[in-house]
Order: structure tokens, then sequence, then C-alpha cells
């Protein structure tokens, strides 16, 4: 019986004990940086924000986000990456510092996001089993199926595409039947 008194004094004293504050950096420590562009993707009367953020200890060691939120703030695409990756694969600490001072530069470059129609897109050609043996050159891969793909095409639905890597690229449309993004090609070198 003693002991179980103890044991609850104790639970109740860890109770009422604070929580250990959140780590926060001092100002001017480690790499924040953001850059914004409006664009015209879910709905060309209310521009959607698209958001490159770069954060880590340090800037090369900054994992960079490419956010895209819908005019109300809605999240609609999220993609996140190493800035080390996305500038080729390096390590962090082996990033060379002219890459690390071009940091600003790739995310108002990566911000600035590209809109096309998926008209644009290449063609599945019939005969190819894939869409990456249609198209010469360079690597293309889609989720769907060739008929999916091709009514896409299509429509000429509004596409927004980002890097996702130094040579490789993602594309995504707003599918017509669910109203949600979806990737629709990814493709590079």
């Amino acid at each position: 019986m003693r002991f179980l008194c103890v044991a609850a004094a104790l639970a109740l004293a860890a109770c009422g004990r604070p929580a250990p504050a959140p780590h926060i950096a001092a100002p001017g420590v480690g790499c924040t940086r953001e850059y914004m562009h409006r664009v015209a993707f879910s709905d060309v009367s209310a521009p959607d924000t698209i958001t490159a953020r770069a954060e880590g200890p340090s800037c090369a060691q900054a994992v960079v986000t490419l956010t895209i939120r819908a005019a109300n703030g809605d999240p609609l695409w999220v993609f996140a990456e190493t800035y080390a990756v996305m500038q080729g694969g390096e390590a962090a600490s082996r990033l060379a510092p002219a890459a690390i001072d071009r940091l600003d530069e790739f995310l108002m470059s990566w911000a600035d996001v590209t809109i096309k129609t998926t008209g644009d897109l290449p063609e599945w050609r019939a005969e190819a089993a894939t869409l990456a043996e249609s198209v010469q050159g360079m690597s293309y891969a889609t989720p769907f199926d060739r008929d999916s793909y091709e009514r896409f095409r299509r429509q000429n639905l509004r596409d927004l595409c980002f890097a996702v890597g130094p040579e490789s690229s993602q594309c995504i449309i707003m599918d017509p039947a669910s109203h949600a993004p979806s990737l629709i090609v990814n493709f590079g070198a």
C-alpha cells in the first residue's frame, strides 16, 4: 500500500511539471529563406500561392520545400528534398560554396513554376507499351494508363510543372473528376 501511495504522489508531481520548451534557434543562427509566387492553377479567378522555402542549421544542410496553396490557404501539393540533392546530389558537407551562395536564386526560380496545358505533353503512341517508349531523348513516366493520359491531353487542362531534381521535373493537374491535384507526369534526362 505504501508503494502505491508513493507511486501516486510521483505521478501527480510529474503531471504538474511544465513540458520541456521547444528548441528555438537564436536569431541569425541557421538558414531560413522563403520566396512566394502567385499563379492561376486550381482556379483562374483566385490565384494560388507557390512558396519555395529553405530551412536548416546551415544553408548547405537546408531542406527545401515547394508548397502550393489555394487562394483560401488550403494546401494543394507539397514537395520536399534536400538542397544538396537539388544541386546535384552532393553530400551537404561537400556542397560547393557557389551553390550555397545561389540558394536565394534557386528558391526564386523554383517558386516561379511553369504553367502549360496537358495538350503540350508528349503523345503516348498506341503501339507503345509505356509513355517512355513513345518519347525519344527524355524519360517520361505517368501513373495513368494510356486512355486516361490521352484523355487528359485532349482536355487541355492547366498543368503546373516544377523541378524535383537537377535534371528532372513533375507536372500536376487539377483532376476534373476529384477537383484535387494529381501527378500527371514525371520527366527528366
